[in-house]
């Protein structure tokens, strides 16, 4: 599993650093969408300094990781005070290491992301959202980004031999306006572009939310069926209201067949993106969330917590950086055997690993 990935330095690591962001987006795990779009309360601003990564990861030890992919569950990683300097650190210490960054890209100016892009050259690639073609359109859901800000901070990095990506986020109110968003940025220079719906919408096909002003807002969920995403593509299915199948004859993990873990701003490391979210809540936050469907067996919030989560959960300090290292972390028991065990039969599967990762039964 992990552990060979890493041997061979082929693992790669999703890796938050930080829970600031300068978006407002109503979908967002940070985002509370019914108190105007304000962070949850419970969510403590944190970010991962220079310092503090190189404590995770000795000069020895970054030649073995494969790729950094620098995203946000909680926060943008261009937020992040030290992301330069951590780039930095990366690119000198290694000469396979490659980064890949998901940003909104409507922070700093474009002296950073050109600096950013000059360092890392080719081994370095930026994912740019852009969801609209003006900005109202964009900021429909990407809110409290300025559109042009994007696009020019996305040009500096283009006069960089770095790489550059759109994502776009659909849902009704931009589905059809794909290709000119395309177009726009193609006549920037990028020649990459991925799309994805909007994946909140295991209740149905609209999402309400109160806006900054406190009024009431929908998302409306994709129509057009030549742009869905379904059962081909897995973190579509984990909150769609249209996959909602749950007998499954196996379970084939999509994090151990990408070769990725996910590490949180706290440092602490878990499997997947769809786990890490309540594991982290569980562990550190104690929130309400502890109970969260994922983490369960039978797939009910409330219910109680797998076995196998609960020991992850209980021993949390064991799978943080800072107080383990990741060549220790991936070799723990938990990650190197009792994980895969715990799908052979669904009874001791979690319902995370089931839902998102589990092979659908014949209707």
């Amino acid at each position: 599993m992990w552990s060979d990935d890493l041997k061979v330095g082929e693992l790669t690591l999703d890796m938050e650093l930080t829970t600031f962001c300068n978006a407002k987006c109503p979908q967002c795990s940070r985002t509370n969408e019914v108190n105007n779009l304000n962070k949850k309360s419970w969510l403590p601003l944190q970010q991962v300094s220079i310092s503090k990564f190189k404590s995770w990861f000795s000069p020895g030890d970054i030649p073995y990781i494969s790729n950094f992919h620098f995203s946000g569950t909680y926060g943008d990683p261009g937020m992040c005070k030290d992301l330069y300097k951590i780039v930095e650190y990366i690119i000198d210490n290694s000469w396979n290491s490659t980064i890949s960054i998901n940003t909104n890209g409507g922070m700093r100016n474009e002296d950073f992301w050109f600096n950013i892009g000059a360092k890392g050259q080719k081994r370095l690639k930026v994912i740019f959202d852009v969801d609209g073609i003006d900005q109202e359109m964009h900021s429909f859901y990407r809110r409290n980004v300025k559109l042009s800000t994007v696009l020019e901070n996305m040009a500096s990095v283009l006069q960089t031999t770095a790489k550059v990506e759109v994502l776009t986020v659909l849902f009704r109110h931009n589905q059809e306006y794909l290709e000119q968003i395309e177009d726009m940025c193609r006549k920037l220079g990028v020649q990459h572009f991925d799309s994805v719906e909007g994946n909140n919408f295991q209740d149905g096909p609209v999402y309400e939310f109160n806006d900054e002003n406190g009024n009431e807002q929908q998302l409306l969920q994709i129509t057009r069926q030549d742009r869905e995403q379904g059962l081909e593509r897995l973190d579509r299915r984990v909150r769609d209201h249209r996959h909602a199948r749950d007998e499954y004859i196996e379970i084939s993990c999509l994090a151990e067949e990408q070769k990725t873990l996910k590490v949180h701003a706290t440092g602490l490391v878990a499997p997947c993106c769809y786990l890490s979210t309540p594991l982290e809540a569980a562990a550190i936050y104690r929130t309400k969330q502890t109970a969260n469907r994922h983490i369960t067996t039978v797939g009910k919030d409330g219910a109680e917590i797998n076995p196998l989560m609960k020991e992850y959960v209980d021993n949390h300090h064991m799978f943080t950086l800072g107080n383990r290292s990741i060549k220790d972390i991936v070799n723990d028991p938990w990650f190197n055997g009792k994980l895969k065990d715990s799908w052979k039969q669904k009874e001791t599967a979690a319902w995370g690993c089931k839902k998102v990762c589990g092979k659908a039964c014949a209707a």
